[in-house]
């Protein structure tokens, strides 16, 4: 602490030191922060009239209150409006006699209440669809993340003659960042479907206004998706093809340039298969019925009843010996046959991936003095078609003579022939060696400087020269009162011991 006091003391002392005018600047700009400061803090407190405002609404809401004459302030680049605390009610009071802001869904839906009853259905139709629309777009822009949304419905006119009814249709654009528009894109046809009677979540498209489909989530990728994949490729095999050259002919003695052809045509094949035991089991069942006469109609055509008659009570008569037996009564049979087969059959789905790579171009110009005798064209171009196992790959390799930089250290090649985790274990051996080879002498360093070496010597006082004084009226005094003085000295000498 005493050296913190003398160290402020010194720096006033310097500043006492300082050229007149460099003083009287550095006041007035003290004095003016001083009166800014006051100005700021001496009004009353600002309290939030409104937030989250379009910029359509919050013009509307400026626009009134600089005609009402209550002084206002923007914060959050124009999103929150914010009035003195003491006039926030009268504001609020006088914006909302004034109808300000006027949303347009209000206006909309205060439109179709007021339509004149003269107007057709197709007019009455046609602003509920705008309300509707208008108040989805509300909804949606309320949501984490979403900017501006526009809602398009398309809603068919019930036809009763029809068999199948058309089905209501929606279309959505937004403007919000990929992250949010991926992770809003199911709430928002959720949300719209709901508030459309027959809509279903299917028929609701989401899209950004970067062209990028949110939802239905389709596998088909789009055109940036597309390039980002095919410069990954391509950029992973110009990194091998340079771990294949380095140790041939080394680092800057070669140029490559890889073009990659990329398919991403999505099919889907529903296969069925039969093995190679086509008949399995075989189950056969047979059924046979076989009704007498007893069970036959034998009622009188005409009669008013055609039940059987019922059976005789008389004994029959045993046959005799001899005589010719009576004709047997009509018979009626039926036999089904119910033959099941089970084959071998497997049905499989098959989904192409989102990709694939149809082939691959490699050009290379090598430095013609780095190749010398042993290595030729041929061998490099073999090594790097054996390096990729692709449906098709074409590489074509010239030596040209061409002036290796110097004093250049090419680390791109052998930087993106290490794996990942090399590189992070490189990437934390540097941080070390800044940390504890820089950082932490440096501090150490810093810690040891003494901020009393920066400062002006201090300035010494003048000494201060007492003119002497004179004794000779003492010297009187104890001449004349000697038991007095001796008194007085042995007094002082009890007290002192």
């Amino acid at each position: 602490m005493p050296e913190w006091r003398q160290f402020f003391t010194r720096l006033g002392q310097t500043l006492v030191a300082l050229p007149k005018l460099l003083r009287v600047v550095a006041a007035a700009i003290l004095v003016s922060l001083g009166v800014a400061l006051w100005f700021e803090t001496s009004g009353p407190p600002y309290a939030v009239l409104d937030e989250g405002l379009s910029p359509a609404d919050g013009g509307k809401v400026i626009a009134q209150l600089q005609k009402l004459g209550i002084p206002y302030q923007l914060q959050a680049a124009g999103n929150i409006i914010t009035v003195p605390q003491p006039q926030l009610a009268q504001a609020r009071l006088q914006l909302g006699q004034l109808q300000v802001p006027g949303s347009d869904v209000q206006t909309a839906w205060s439109q179709l209440e007021d339509a004149p009853m003269t107007a057709s259905d197709l007019a009455q139709s046609t602003m509920a669809q705008q309300a509707l629309q208008l108040s989805l777009q509300q909804s949606i822009q309320s949501m984490a993340g979403i900017h501006v949304a526009q809602v398009f419905l398309a809603l068919p006119r019930d036809t009763p003659f029809l068999a199948d009814q058309p089905k209501p249709a929606a279309s959505v654009v937004i403007q919000a960042d990929a992250a949010a528009a991926q992770a809003q894109g199911q709430a928002i046809a959720n949300l719209v479907s709901g508030a459309v009677p027959g809509l279903a979540a299917g028929d609701v498209t989401v899209e950004t206004t970067s062209g990028m489909t949110v939802f239905p989530a389709g596998g088909a990728m789009n055109t940036g998706t597309q390039l980002q994949t095919t410069a990954q490729i391509e950029a992973i095999a110009a990194a091998r093809v340079a771990a294949l050259l380095i140790p041939l002919v080394g680092a800057g003695n070669f140029e490559t340039d890889v073009s990659a052809n990329l398919d991403f045509t999505q099919e889907h094949i529903h296969q069925i298969t039969y093995g190679p035991n086509h008949l399995v089991v075989h189950q056969t069942e047979s059924q046979s019925t076989e009704t007498a006469d007893n069970a036959l109609a034998s009622g009188i055509p005409g009669a008013l009843s055609n039940e059987p008659p019922a059976p005789t009570t008389a004994t029959p008569t045993p046959p005799v010996a001899g005589a010719a037996n009576p004709p047997a009564g009509p018979r009626q049979s039926s036999s089904n046959t119910d033959q099941t087969y089970a084959t071998d059959e497997s049905d499989a789905d098959i989904v192409d991936p989102d990709w694939a790579v149809k082939s691959i171009a490699v050009s290379v110009i090598l430095n013609k003095a780095s190749l010398g005798g042993a290595v030729t064209l041929d061998q490099v171009k073999t090594a790097i078609s054996g390096a990729f196992a692709y449906p098709d790959v074409k590489v074509n390799v010239l030596a040209a003579s061409f002036q290796k930089p110097q004093g250049q250290f090419v680390a791109a090649p052998y930087i993106a022939a290490v794996p990942p985790l090399a590189q992070a274990l490189l990437e934390m051996m540097a941080a070390g060696a800044l940390l504890f080879g820089f950082a932490v002498p440096a501090g150490k360093r810093l810690s040891a400087v003494n901020l009393n070496a920066y400062l002006p010597p201090p300035v010494r006082p003048m000494p201060v020269v007492l003119p002497p004084r004179d004794f000779s009226d003492l010297r009187e005094q104890a001449a004349e009162n000697i038991p007095g003085v001796a008194r007085l000295l042995q007094n002082w000498a009890e007290d002192n011991e």
